[in-house]
């Protein structure tokens, strides 16, 4: 049976600024997630939110893209929105940024990511995955976890102890910045045979990212779906950050659950985002469900676990990775090194790069300012 895993997310309002959904947008939303269940939309779901986005986690049987799941999202989306201005929230429907998507969320604002699979084949008796949910950053942030995790042994023993991993993956790389003509401009590359070649556009993170992972041990797999769209790319200004998604399968001929999360462990990643989407600052590893409350918030990462019965069901309960002690040291640390990112405030490295900066003051100042330069010349020829 053919199944589709769907994440959308979008932040359509928070309290006291940039902070988390109230209650109420959250209830209007796993009000209709359980009509459509009951429905059958969709085989299973559940509503979460990272910092102020609220992500909808759905399984089905409608195929990726499919305008009934896209729409109904959508349609969560503008109830929450209409709970988010009558409470006063901030930023109310901040990312829709359409009146009406022609069936397809996606460059509509949200973010959005999925996976079509056969639902437990003979080579993968068991389904599990992973839903990676980040706040206050752009989709370039899952670049170097991931190609910790897929190229590189010193970060993945898996790609040496297990022969399945060992052959390899496709990875797909979209170039964010192309746009006008209503087709993406994306490359493959095979892991690990150009994995020099993949670290060269994934370092630029504000313009390519990893859309999608495959493997190459059964070609027809796809193990990871990342939401690579850039708001400021659809809309034509600032809107907000992207706030992207994931989805990554794991366990058996994919990678296991803890070598996906060690990354998360040992880098402590500085990604640009963080308060006006406007500063380079290492990201922190949250429990599901955390509101965005430190100094210049910090951009977030929340991480999710799922099993999956033969109908599509979620099991009863879900794991989550980020949600224990044993991050507390890394949290602390990561604040540690976002302390001293603050300390150089605006200058060099601490804030974001010029085209992040496009839609901020800055630009208009250089703007009004380039104006008032004048040619000088040379004064020793001056002199002659």
């Amino acid at each position: 049976m053919q199944i589709t895993l769907s994440v959308i997310k979008a932040d359509v309002g928070s309290i006291g600024g940039h902070t988390k959904p109230s209650e109420e947008m959250l209830n209007v939303v796993k009000r209709r997630l359980a009509e459509a269940v009951q429905g059958k939309l969709l085989v299973d779901g559940i509503v979460t939110h990272t910092g102020d986005d609220i992500a909808l986690i759905m399984s089905h049987r409608q195929g990726a893209g499919a305008s009934k799941v896209h729409m109904f999202a959508w349609d969560c989306f503008l109830a929450a929105t209409a709970v988010a201005k009558a409470e006063g929230d901030y930023g109310a429907g901040q990312d829709l940024l359409v009146d009406a998507p022609s069936g397809n969320v996606r460059g509509a604002g949200p973010a959005v990511a999925e996976i079509d699979f056969e639902l437990l084949p003979s080579h993968r008796p068991a389904e599990s995955f992973m839903v990676f949910a980040a706040d206050k950053c752009g989709p370039g942030a899952y670049n170097l976890p991931l190609y910790l995790v897929f190229c590189d042994p010193m970060h993945n023993g898996g790609l040496l102890l297990s022969p399945k991993l060992h052959q390899g993956f496709i990875v797909t790389v979209i170039d964010m910045d192309h746009r006008g003509d209503g087709a993406d401009n994306v490359i493959q590359l095979k892991v690990p045979e150009e994995i020099w070649d993949l670290a060269t556009l994934l370092r630029d993170t504000d313009r390519f990212a990893i859309e999608a992972i495959h493997s190459r041990a059964v070609p027809s797999e796809q193990i990871v779906s990342v939401a690579a769209t850039r708001l400021h790319n659809v809309s034509g200004k600032y809107t907000g950050k992207d706030d992207p998604v994931a989805i990554v399968r794991n366990q058996g001929l994919f990678p296991a659950p803890e070598e996906i999360i060690e990354p998360y462990a040992v880098v402590n990643q500085i990604v640009s985002g963080d308060t006006r989407g406007s500063h380079n600052m290492p990201i922190m590893p949250v429990a599901i469900n955390t509101a965005v409350t430190g100094p210049y918030c910090l951009p977030i990462i929340s991480s999710l676990g799922f099993s999956m019965n033969g109908q599509g069901h979620f099991a009863s309960r879900y794991v989550d990775f980020f949600g224990s002690e044993s991050w507390d040291y890394v949290r602390l640390k990561v604040q540690e090194k976002a302390i001293d990112f603050r300390r150089q405030g605006f200058f060099g490295v601490a804030m974001a790069s010029r085209t992040e900066l496009a839609y901020t003051g800055i630009m208009e100042t250089l703007t009004a300012l380039e104006g008032r330069f004048r040619l000088r010349k040379d004064r020793a020829a001056v002199k002659a």
